[in-house]
């Protein structure tokens, strides 16, 4: 198929009598010899085998997985040193043996009492499981993991032990996964093929904390669906180690009869140390551990009388009834390309020769474009060796896919209003992420839930001792801190992380005020006569305000840093409606948050002015008050404490930078101008020679920029402007060097986010210059987002043929609520360091920082969705929506 797919592309490029030439494409190496591009006409593709198979070479081998021992005992007392009756419960001749990795038997009608004793297992078939992702070398220590099964028709009972020398539990909070643990698995759905969770399908984690827990009823479990399972279970000590005895109830309608087939898993997670370094996993078909995801890489439980052997070997694995995703390497933008813009597709690592690639109609197969790959490109990010296809000249409004050497793309489309839906669903990102208030189902359709922590409503000050040793006495005051956004992929509330967020919702609206009119986002608020966009963010502009320290009290017009309970919450977990108010608290005020207030406050106020004076006004006051409290307190910092993130900074001259503009431009009091002349950024614009234009810790971009874009008459805003266009050069020049043209090198935390505050640099330099290679930068940007790069992925939620699907974020996690992510939802992306155990576990570190990323919800460091990464994502897709509709009228603005 591969000789015969080239053989016709190159037929396709000699009858139509290409001819060579040598030209600069953009952001190419200009010397790349590139043949001429022409439509070709008269030439109809056969229609491509989309499934078309990778070769042996191509599929990620498995050496991770170590196939060593499965053993079956048929007829044995568990090995385990545990009361045990004299006599066997069942004779040896009456039972199966197993089927290891495949079949598991389940012997009924068996009376099993779960109290802890397995002395009523006697003579039922157990297993012992020693292989898995990550095996222990030691027998004593997490070696193994023992289980069995039996029914009583109405329950399956289930016991597991595992020899542990060092039983390690309660070091990370509720992350039982990442300690010792066990695991089971049950599909009682009757579709054994399917791929994904549902009713009746479900994952339970049982973590040694419980041992000694006397209620079967109350064990704090975790695991996909876990709450459907309604499992009850003793978990006990062994003579080397640890278990649990476990009654799990048969669904309505699931047939207890002779051969009847139900799906089961078991994995054991052990740890000697912190972390997790064992994973034994009983399923052949799991050999990557990504049962959590994947119900059809579970093995199979299957009953059977006992005494009536006559049971059918291993059943045939299923076909899921969807065919498989087709193969697809080539790195492209999966939505598509606005016409007049650069349209680059890349395909990585096949070969260093050039190659031919074509463009066909996806939905007739007919092949509309063609050219050659030209001289291959070195990614450095990557690792990769790029040929490129560069079809810029092609603008024809249709849905394509693009075929280079042997591989193809995933569909597109040619066309002037790409992001319209993204840009609203990425703004609707932050109702779903409302705290204190219920998403009702006509505004958040399936994602519709109670409201979240309504006893914020009545919070008070940490009290105690912090991660550092830092003693807090608390305070005697209470807040109404019940509303805002969650702030990331837990359920803290940060106002340092809100402030950079609200800016670039409100420096949106200040720039196109006319994007998000009443009743664009259909939430509740919609109707009431004012911008959506402004109603969203008043309800984080309300909870900032509400983080003050009151009059009349110490610290007076101080804010707190953030709101967050002691401990991380378990994931999956829908928002908890109420907690006991010893469990959350507000956190000491700092000089940073302070700042965040005064900028935001003071931006509300001159936004609100002529919407409605009340807050306008409110907003000036608690504005001008956080500033001087700053200018009072200049140095206290945030506190480490368990349970959130820190969001600390140490340097907040930037911050100080930041709320003196914002306050000088609304009030122009020059007390605020003399105040951003103590600090080096009224001269020195902050993106400057910086990978990143700005963050939550580097503010004071966010100040140069709204000096500029209300061309605030001072002598310093002329150069700034000119400091952000040469900034602007720096990205273009960035994103020429880099293979799958994206403005950064360097891969941190959250570096999809850099790239999109980048691309509101570019923005502003566009808005400036009228020069259209700003506007191009800022496409190539979002090129890189939905597909155009290493992973042929986008990292953004419902965009793209294959998008982000599970990311890490407590009510999305694919096992709660809604059980997947909205569309519009940008994942944190590429980590050159990430700290989390799956990605630690799953990465090739040998690839280069642009392919750290694993789209699974436990990698938090790669796939943490958060409000300051989906905010600029609005702005940038709401400007190209605006900028390649009105191309025009945009250059000719200017500030």
């Amino acid at each position: 198929m591969k000789d015969r797919l080239v053989s016709l592309m190159i037929l396709v490029l000699l009858e139509v009598g290409m001819t060579v030439r040598t030209e600069t494409l953009p952001y190419q190496d200009p010397t790349l010899s590139m043949i001429e591009q022409l439509p070709v006409e008269g030439y109809t593709a056969p229609l491509f085998p989309y499934n078309y198979r990778l070769s042996d070479a191509d599929v990620s081998d498995s050496a991770m997985w170590l196939e060593l021992a499965v053993e079956c005992a048929p007829t044995a007392v568990p090995v385990v040193a545990l009361p045990s009756a004299e006599s066997e419960t069942i004779h040896a001749d009456d039972v199966l043996a197993c089927i290891p990795g495949e079949v598991a038997y389940i012997p009924y009608p068996v009376s099993i009492t779960v109290d802890g004793s397995l002395s009523d297992w006697n003579g039922i078939p157990f297993e012992v499981v020693t292989k898995g992702t990550m095996t222990s070398l030691d027998p004593a220590e997490n070696g193994s993991v023992q289980f069995s099964l039996a029914s009583d028709g109405e329950n399956v009972y289930l016991y597991m032990v595992m020899p542990d020398a060092t039983i390690v539990t309660g070091e990370h909070g509720q992350d039982f996964w990442n300690e010792d643990s066990l695991e089971f698995y049950f599909n009682f759905s009757g579709d054994l093929a399917r791929t994904g969770y549902g009713d009746n399908v479900f994952q339970i984690n049982i973590n040694p904390g419980n041992i000694g827990n006397p209620d079967p009823t109350a064990l704090v479990m975790t695991g996909v669906n876990a709450s459907q399972a309604h499992v009850s279970a003793y978990v006990f000590r062994t003579a080397d180690g640890w278990g649990f005895e476990a009654a799990v109830p048969i669904p309505d309608g699931v047939a207890v009869e002779q051969g009847s087939v139900i799906g089961f898993q078991a994995h054991a997670n052990g740890s000697s140390g912190g972390d997790r370094d064992v994973k034994l996993i009983w399923s052949n078909a799991d050999t990557n551990d990504q049962s959590h995801l994947n119900p059809s890489l579970f093995g199979f439980g299957m009953f059977y009388e006992v005494g009536n052997t006559a049971v059918p070997g291993a059943p045939e694995r299923a076909v899921a009834n969807e065919a498989p995703p087709p193969v697809q390497n080539v790195s492209i933008n999966q939505v598509g390309y606005f016409p007049g813009a650069p349209h680059i597709a890349a395909l990585a690592n096949r070969g260093t020769f050039r190659t031919g690639w074509v463009l066909v109609d996806d939905k007739t197969g007919k092949m509309v474009y063609a050219g050659s790959t030209g001289r291959p490109v070195e990614d450095t990010a990557s690792g990769d060796t790029l040929q490129i296809a560069d079809f810029s000249a092609f603008n024809t409004a249709g849905t394509y896919r693009m075929i280079i050497f042997d591989r193809v793309s995933a569909p597109f489309t040619i066309g002037t209003d790409l992001y319209n839906t993204l840009s609203v669903d990425a703004l609707r990102y932050f109702y779903l992420n409302r705290s204190g208030i219920k998403l009702l189902s006509q505004y958040a359709g399936a994602y519709a839930r109670s409201a979240g922590h309504i006893t914020d409503d009545g919070i008070t000050c940490f009290a105690g001792t912090d991660m550092d040793g830092n003693v807090w006495d608390g305070c005697d005051y209470t807040l109404d801190a019940a509303g805002g956004w969650y702030d990331a992929g837990d359920y803290g509330k940060y106002v340092v992380n809100g402030g950079i967020s609200l800016w670039t919702l409100l420096n949106l609206y200040e720039r196109l005020p006319e994007s998000f009119p009443d009743a664009s986002l259909n939430i509740p608020e919609s109707g009431n006569g004012v911008s959506d966009l402004l109603d969203e963010a008043r309800w984080e502009m309300e909870w900032l305000l509400s983080m003050q320290v009151p009059a009349g009290e110490p610290l007076e017009g101080m804010v707190h840093h953030k709101l967050h309970s002691l401990e991380w919450d378990v994931i999956p977990l829908l928002p908890p409606v109420e907690l006991d108010n010893t469990l959350r608290f507000v956190f000491p005020p700092s000089t940073a948050a302070t700042y965040n207030l005064a900028a935001t406050a003071a931006q509300c106020s001159r936004v609100w002015r002529g919407i409605d004076e009340v807050f306008a006004d409110r907003c000036l006051d608690a504005a001008t008050t956080a500033f001087l409290a700053a200018q009072m307190n200049p140095v206290l910092y945030a506190v480490n404490a368990n349970g959130g993130g820190t969001y600390g900074d140490s340097n907040l001259q930037d911050e100080l930078f930041w709320a003196a503009a914002e306050l000088y431009i609304t009030t122009g009091d020059t007390h605020y101008l003399e105040n951003m002349q103590t600090t080096p950024y009224l001269t020195n614009f902050a993106g400057l020679g910086r990978f990143r234009a700005m963050r939550w810790d580097n503010t004071a971009t966010l100040g140069a920029l709204s000096l500029v874009l209300h061309a605030v008459e001072i002598p310093e805003v002329k150069p700034l402007l000119e400091q952000i266009v040469l900034t602007a050069d720096a990205y273009l020049a960035t994103i020429a060097a880099e293979g799958y043209g994206v403005s950064i090198t360097t891969y941190e935390w959250g570096s999809n986010s850099d790239i999109l505050n980048n691309a509101i640099v570019l923005g502003y330099a566009s808005d400036s210059t009228g020069d259209k290679r700003y506007l191009y930068g800022m496409t190539r940007s979002m090129d890189y987002l939905l597909g155009h790069n290493p992973l042929a992925f986008s990292y953004i939620s419902g965009y793209g043929q294959n998008a982000m699907a599970h990311p890490h974020h407590r009510a999305w996690a694919n096992d709660a609520g809604a059980g997947s992510p909205p569309p519009g939802v940008v994942a944190g992306g590429p980590n050159a360091a990430p700290s989390d155990p799956t990605a630690l576990e799953r990465l090739n570190f040998d690839a280069g920082p642009s392919r750290r990323y694993v789209d699974l919800t436990s990698s938090w460091s790669t796939n943490e969705v958060a409000i300051n990464w989906n905010a600029p994502l609005v702005w940038v897709s709401t400007y190209l929506n605006q900028a390649m509709r009105e191309e025009d009228s945009l250059f000719t603005r200017g500030f």
